[in-house]
């Protein structure tokens, strides 16, 4: 027997599936009511009742979400929105990493326009805390020495807290789904340093130059400080033969 639309907001009948149509609907209800991380969802048989639709098709619906990372779903309980994670990007990122070791040269491009941007943003944005922090995690940084591991999060940290200071929810997103496939550009970056018998001093060095800029409040200077840097990375792997 076909799901019923129900007497009130019903579903209009076409070829999508009732289970996609009634996840579009529960992130409208999100968006609605300004549900953010953590905050309830109605539960499955409420939600049912509001779509006309039955149970089994809002737990596809609710799966699908999840899977999307838009809410987390508990046994015997009722799922709950979760903080947006572009999921789907993470994959995408991490598979076209893995399946092609040339696209770095085009991470590396992605990052020059990202980065330079967000840094620009950050000098007009940032609060004295965020610097102190990315001062910080630069002291860390330098003091790590050649401990490669160490090295590669603390510079993932330092990058990702300049887009953060940007205050742009799409450029969060973006480079929190490269994590990834970030932290495995830094790691073959920092390896290809060594090997090539160079120390970590220019990259350091960068990296202060940044936070100066940053600190400064101007856009242009903290924008070009960011391009120089990934400028250099960039000709490293070039030189490397990975284009």
């Amino acid at each position: 027997m076909p799901e019923s639309s129900g007497p009130s907001g019903a579903l209009p009948r076409d070829r999508e599936p009732l289970g996609t149509r009634v996840a579009a609907l529960i992130t409208e209800h999100i968006g609605r009511h300004g549900l953010a991380d953590g905050d309830e969802l109605p539960s499955e048989a409420k939600l049912a009742e509001e779509y006309g639709v039955s149970q089994r098709i809002v737990r596809d619906a609710l799966r699908a979400l999840s899977q999307q990372g838009v809410i987390r779903t508990r046994q015997g309980k009722r799922a709950v929105v979760s903080e947006l994670r572009p999921v789907a990007v993470h994959s995408y990122f991490k598979l076209a990493m893995e399946a092609d070791g040339s696209a770095i040269d085009e991470l590396i491009e992605l990052r020059l326009a990202l980065e330079t941007k967000a840094a620009g943003l950050a000098a007009t944005r940032i609060s004295p805390e965020e610097l102190e922090r990315l001062r910080s995690l630069l002291d860390e940084a330098e003091q790590a020495g050649d401990d490669l591991r160490g090295r590669v999060e603390l510079d993932l940290a330092f990058h990702i807290g300049i887009v953060k200071a940007a205050r742009n929810r799409f450029f969060s997103g973006v480079i929190e789904a490269l994590s990834d496939v970030l932290a495995t550009e830094r790691e073959r970056g920092k390896e290809l340093t060594e090997i090539l018998g160079e120390s970590h001093a220019e990259s350091d060095a960068e990296h202060r130059a940044l936070l100066l800029g940053l600190g400064t409040g101007d856009a242009a200077l903290a924008e070009q400080q960011m391009r120089t840097h990934l400028e250099r990375v960039q000709r490293t792997f070039r030189g490397d033969g990975l284009e």
